[in-house]
């Protein structure tokens, strides 16, 4: 049951961004659920700024499900579906539907990521992050300059099967990118013999995220 939190700082401020790039592109993660109240297309800027993070052939028909708020304007989260269509990705959005008389509004600023082996969830990301230009964006691809200050200094919590070997991998070149070592954030519970215990709070998170009543854009 590995766990790690890592605060962006330095050059590592893209650990979001670089988690679902690489997930997306591993032989056996063939989706992910992605929940945020924020949602913008950045595929372009990759592609210019982070090739080897950018959304390309290796996520080629990979599933991205993307799950927002019921605000009225869903233009930017359909928007950002549309990007990554159009660069093979299978993607989807939906938002929640209008609340029913009765029933509680709720202030939906959910944040997590949830990447699947076919049904299996094996690797969540919970925290601060969002599909906003300045998480996705950043700017440590350039060593030699800082990110841009629109890149707040938040925190990512994550949790995955350590059994499984892509997702374990797909963290471990996350994490060492930009030098490894001390500056890498700290994989507590770093066993498979914690996976049983890991596999119920992934599975709890995946089925709750389903739960609600969502609209398909």
């Amino acid at each position: 049951m590995p766990i790690t939190i890592a605060l962006r700082k330095k050059f590592s401020d893209s650990y979001y961004r670089d988690s679902f790039a690489r997930a997306l592109r591993s032989e056996s993660i063939d989706s992910a659920y992605i929940a945020s109240g924020f949602f913008t297309d950045f595929t372009n800027r990759l592609e210019v700024w982070s090739p080897d993070f950018s959304v390309n052939t290796g996520m080629k028909n990979k599933k991205v499900f993307l799950l927002g708020g019921y605000e009225d304007d869903a233009s930017e989260l359909i928007a950002l579906k549309d990007a990554l269509v159009n660069r093979g990705v299978d993607a989807h959005a939906s938002k929640l539907a209008a609340p029913q008389q009765g029933e509680d509004t709720l202030q939906w600023h959910a944040k997590v990521a949830v990447f699947l082996n076919g049904t299996q969830p094996v690797l969540a990301i919970v925290g601060s992050s969002n599909f906003t230009g300045s998480t996705m964006y950043g700017g440590s691809e350039h060593k030699s300059v800082a990110p841009p200050a629109r890149v707040k200094v938040e925190a990512d919590s994550y949790y995955w099967l350590k059994s499984h070997v892509d997702a374990d991998q797909a963290i471990y070149d996350v994490f060492n990118h930009w030098g490894g070592g001390r500056q890498a954030p700290h994989i507590a519970f770093n066993a498979e013999n914690f996976d049983q215990e890991i596999e119920l709070v992934l599975n709890s998170i995946y089925w709750e995220l389903l739960s609600f009543h969502w609209q398909t854009l």
